[in-house]
């Protein structure tokens, strides 16, 4: 039995796409007999105290593969970028004092980015152990932390792209969960042989929710955003969006979410005195699925930056796995799914009243929703299932 050790930051009962994502190709690697052993952190993001919640410990037999490491001064993931930075390298240390005490061998060493900095033990494991080194790349990093602006200390971006040229070197096989990373990759000296594609996908339970649940009525129209609130999502845009549509008091407004700039949302709610929109804490992922699914439209949107063209959201397949149609404020990559599934509008435009226009059509047409929803739901079901997706992953290593 081969064995393979995985050295990540975020991984269950974490919420977000990294979690998620992780979880699953733990996951399908033990479904498809291999031995596996997950080195990762007590879950923290988007702080520690979430995870006193036993909802997001819905997962059974999962602890016995996992070693968990206790976060040091910086539990949480704070507003101060020096100390997210300082949290970052932290981790760093204690997973590279781990991996120099671990006994055991193993044959593959599997990590993931961003955060870049705890693949450098990655790294290490890869030389002490004389094992293959597999990378999972999510996002582009740190060239997203220039696009949202936060950080233009030259310093510290030129430590970030040397670690990142040093990961790619030591990586035996890359993989990507969005094709427009490719480009980028090769760019930095890596083989095109030596990517692999493999998209955040969807377990056959995720693909049956739908099924589930009653017909929604008609008496309000809800529009649902679910997921990270941060510097790349530009969700205040959507409070424009709720503040322009409020005289139309049959739609309603959700977020449900988590993020650098939660708070920030929450009080510009309040001080526009709106009634129409309303923000939610964090839910797990099985029924932040369903309250997409109760919802009658889903939203999604990046800035305005070339390097989220590259991008494309977890939530835009979340979206399609319970069969919404989506509006959606992006481009690149997302527009170009958007529009190949032809489950939804995108504000090509990128302004506040292309989006209202884009929801109200939605709102008023019953059948165009129907439509749009079931293109999603096809094409997710079709594209985007780990069953199937994870052999991308099983021929790395059984080559």
């Amino acid at each position: 039995m081969k064995s393979v050790l995985m050295i990540v930051q975020n991984f269950y009962p974490e919420i977000g796409s990294a979690g998620n994502r992780l979880k699953n190709v733990y996951l399908n690697l033990k479904q498809n007999g291999y031995d596996v052993t997950v080195l990762t952190m007590k879950p923290s993001y988007p702080n520690q105290n979430l995870y006193q919640d036993e909802q997001f410990w819905d997962e059974k037999d999962i602890e016995k593969d996992i070693v968990r490491l206790q976060p040091g001064k910086i539990k949480s993931y704070t507003s101060s970028k020096w100390n997210r930075l300082f949290h970052y390298m932290e981790t760093m240390i204690l997973f590279i004092w781990k991996v120099m005490t671990l006994k055991k061998k193993y044959d593959y060493v599997f990590v993931s980015t961003p955060p870049i900095f705890p693949s450098v033990a990655g790294m290490i494991a890869k030389k002490k152990m004389k094992a293959s080194l597999i990378t999972d790349v999510r996002d582009l990093w740190p060239e997203s932390l220039i696009g949202v602006g936060v950080f233009a200390n030259k310093r510290i971006l030129k430590i970030a792209y040397l670690f990142e040229k040093m990961l790619f070197q030591h990586s035996d096989k890359i993989i990507i969960n969005s094709p427009g990373f490719r480009e980028y990759i090769v760019s930095k000296g890596v083989g095109d042989d030596n990517i692999q594609f493999i998209p955040n996908s969807l377990t056959a339970e995720e693909i049956d929710i739908r099924k589930t649940l009653p017909p929604l009525s008609e008496k309000r129209i809800k529009v649902i955003y679910t997921g990270n609130i941060g510097l790349a999502q530009d969700v205040s845009k959507l409070i424009e969006v709720a503040e322009k549509l409020k005289t139309h008091i049959f739609i309603e407004f959700t977020i449900i979410g988590y993020g650098f700039r939660k708070k920030e949302i929450e009080e510009a709610i309040l001080k526009k005195g709106l009634r129409n929109i309303k923000l939610i804490d964090a839910r797990n992922r099985r029924v932040t699925l369903q309250e997409i699914s109760s919802s009658h439209i889903a939203y999604v949107s990046l800035v305005e930056k070339d390097v989220f063209h590259k991008v494309l959201p977890g939530k835009i397949i979340d979206y399609m796995c319970v069969g919404k149609p989506i509006v959606g404020d992006v481009a690149g990559r997302a527009q170009e799914i958007i529009g190949e599934a032809q489950c939804g509008l995108v504000a090509e435009e990128r302004n506040v009243e292309q989006i209202c226009r884009h929801i109200l059509t939605l709102a008023e047409n019953k059948q165009l929703r129907k439509a749009y929803g079931e293109n999603g739901y096809q094409y997710a079901k079709q594209h985007f299932q780990w069953n199937q997706n994870i052999q991308g992953l099983l021929n790395i290593l059984e080559a």
